[in-house]
Order: structure tokens, then C-alpha cells, then sequence
């Protein structure tokens, strides 16, 4: 897929929508002009791509204030103020080593806590765009080619995050995260877990198929656990894992793996978590109210032998899929987050093959 002008600005287009009318006013109302028209880049013409000046000329700017109120100002998306000032966008940067290359878009919000961050950046010699958090790990996304994405495919996403309840229309002040008027931030909601029901049902029903017949008297595997188990196994409240676990439907399989070496745990193994110990220590801690530890959901055979980062680097933890460490103070958690953890080391060039030995 590559850089789609057009496209780019329908969808930054839509995303202003949404904003101006959660904003409280009148799509109507909604000024007309594009950020080619409010700047004027005559100096910047030259040393931007026509892909990239054909989006500028059609993408609406975003106004710096739209709500008088108490003056919270206005912002395009939770995670973005707005397109760059034309001042900005090649100037002020940390890139600016690299000549015109990279283009310095969007503004970010800050809602990732730090003063520092940076939004979305476009590389005019890809002609790909990638979000990056903060300038130290400008070198980091820069040298990742799995960070960079057609500009429209990261403005989809976004829309699809309204469209699905993640991010929505501001109503009142909850929690460190509904801070950038008009929008507040969910970390899940129903639909990730409908979805994660629908695509789990879909994988048994996959590996059902693929069986060979048994007896009817074969042994039976329950996939749904009792809230009891739940709680022994410090699965908190109102989490994406928990949730998850306790909506999956009544339903007896014949079979425990469900990827190579992946399997559903049974009672007793999934009470045996292995951060069970952060747990009972942070429920005693006022402090860890707001902090979910790592949850092993799917158990692999083997040891892990792929490090976690502090304070979780224990080399007796089991490989398996884990959902990861979760802040309700960190806008970049999301609530299905999880991390897949092997019973073998990953090589020095840090990819793996797939079944084409590709």
C-alpha cells in the first residue's frame, strides 16, 4: 500500500468532523479552510512532495480554539492537536539532520505524560508516515521498518477507534486520560471483547474441524471459568482479561492446544499465575490501584527464554501469551495489550520465518 493523498485528507477530514461537532457546534460551522490556504507555503513548495502538497491543499486546518468554556483548548484527535504550523513542520525538529526528509505533521497531545513527545511524522523519501511518542525514540522508530504506514492507514485507525467506542466524545473529567477536549480515552471496551470472542470461537471451531472423530465418551475440556477461579487468580475487576474470560460461552472441547505448544490452562494452572506475588503486594499498596500486573492466558510448554523488562525479569516464569502490565494513567495502554513469551531465544537479526521459510 502506499501514501494515498486524497484518501489521507477524507479521513483527516472526518476526524475534525467528529471533533468540531463534540465540541458542540454545528458541522456547518466548521471553517472550510484547508492549512495550504490558512499558510500559504510559498518557501515550502519546493521542498515537499506533490503527494505530500496535494494532501496539505485538501486536508481542513484544525482551529487552535473552538470552545470558549474555561479554554481547554480544541484538539483533532486524543492523540493529535492538529497539523503542524507551516513554521514547524521542517524546521523544528530533531530530524532536520537529515535535510527535508522528514516532516514534522501532526502535534501530539502529550498524552503520553511527557513534554517531549512528538506526533506523527512523514518521511517524504518513503512517502510513509509513523507515530513516534517521544524524541528519544526518534532513532528507534527511524531504523524499525515494521513502524512506517501509508498516512491513511494510521488516520483509519484512528477512525475506526471512534467508530468502535475506544475513543469518544468528551463528558466528563474521570480519570487522568479524559484530558484532550473533545475526547476521552477507554483503554477496552465491549466491542475488543465481542471481537476477541468472535475471533476465539472461530480458532476452536477451526481446530474442531480439523479432527478426526472421537468417541462420544472422550474426554471433555471446559473452557469457561468459574468467577471463583477468576479471583484466585488476581484478575481485577473491570480488566480487559477478565472480562474476556468470564464472557466466553459455555462450551466443552476435546482438545487443549490451540496454537504449537499453546495450550488453554486448567483451573489449577490458571490460579497459579506467575506474578501472583506482585499482586498480593500491590492489592496492599494504595499505589497499585490503578496498575494491573502481567496475566499469563494461554500457557506454553518450556521455560521462557525471552526477558521481560523491570521489575518482571524472573527467569522461572513460563512461556505463553501474557497480557501486558496496565496503568489507567497511561494513555499508550491499551487494555488487550499482551506480549507472547517463547521457550527459545530469538536470534541477533531478531526476525523469524514463516512457513514458507520466508
Amino acid at each position: 500500500m502506499t501514501f494515498d493523498p486524497r484518501r489521507s485528507a477524507e479521513l483527516h477530514n472526518r476526524i475534525l468532523q467528529h471533533a468540531w461537532a463534540g465540541a458542540g457546534h454545528d458541522i456547518a460551522s466548521l471553517p472550510s479552510t484547508t492549512w495550504w490556504e490558512e499558510y500559504s507555503p510559498v518557501d515550502l513548495e519546493s521542498r515537499l512532495t506533490p503527494n505530500l502538497a496535494e494532501f496539505l491543499r485538501s486536508a481542513r486546518s484544525t482551529p487552535s480554539r473552538a470552545w470558549s468554556e474555561k479554554d481547554p483548548g480544541f484538539n483533532l484527535f486524543y492523540f493529535l492537536v492538529g497539523l503542524q504550523t507551516s513554521h514547524h513542520m521542517l524546521q523544528y525538529s530533531m530530524l532536520d539532520t537529515e535535510g527535508d526528509r522528514f516532516v514534522y505533521l501532526y502535534q501530539a497531545t502529550g498524552c503520553y505524560t511527557c513534554d517531549e513527545e512528538v506526533g506523527i511524522v512523514f518521511d517524504q523519501d518513503t512517502e510513509l508516515a509513523a507515530f513516534i511518542p517521544h524524541w528519544q525514540f526518534s532513532g528507534h522508530v527511524i531504523g524499525n521498518p515494521g513502524s512506517w504506514m501509508p498516512l491513511q492507514q494510521i488516520l483509519g485507525a484512528y477512525l475506526e477507534m471512534i467508530d468502535e467506542g475506544k475513543v469518544q466524545i468528551f463528558t466528563e473529567v474521570k480519570f487522568p486520560l479524559d484530558q484532550f477536549f473533545p475526547w476521552e480515552y477507554y483503554q477496552y471496551t465491549q466491542r475488543d471483547i465481542d471481537k476477541s470472542i468472535t475471533i476465539f470461537n472461530r480458532l476452536l471451531d477451526a481446530i474442531e474441524h480439523r479432527l478426526p472423530v472421537l468417541p462420544v465418551q472422550s474426554d471433555k475440556i471446559d473452557i469457561t471459568y468459574p468467577q471463583s477461579i477468576l479471583d484466585k487468580a488476581f484478575t481485577p475487576n473491570k480488566s480487559f482479561v477478565r472480562s474476556f474470560l468470564s464472557a466466553l460461552p459455555p462450551r466443552e472441547i476435546h482438545f487443549r492446544y490451540i496454537a504449537p505448544g499453546i495450550r488453554i490452562q486448567s483451573f489449577d494452572e490458571l490460579k497459579s499465575q506467575p506474578f501472583a506475588a506482585f499482586c498480593a503486594t500491590r492489592q496492599d499498596k494504595s499505589d497499585g490501584e490503578d496498575e494491573e500486573m502481567p496475566f499469563l492466558l494461554f500457557r506454553a510448554d518450556g521455560s521462557n527464554l525471552s526477558p521481560w523488562s523491570r521489575p518482571y525479569y524472573n527467569v522461572d516464569i513460563p512461556a505463553g501469551l501474557y497480557t501486558e502490565e496496565i496503568s489507567k494513567t497511561r494513555a499508550q495502554d491499551f487494555g488487550d495489550m499482551s506480549r507472547l513469551l517463547l521457550p527459545f531465544g530469538i536470534g541477533s537479526r531478531r526476525y523469524a520465518r514463516d512457513s514458507t521459510g520466508r
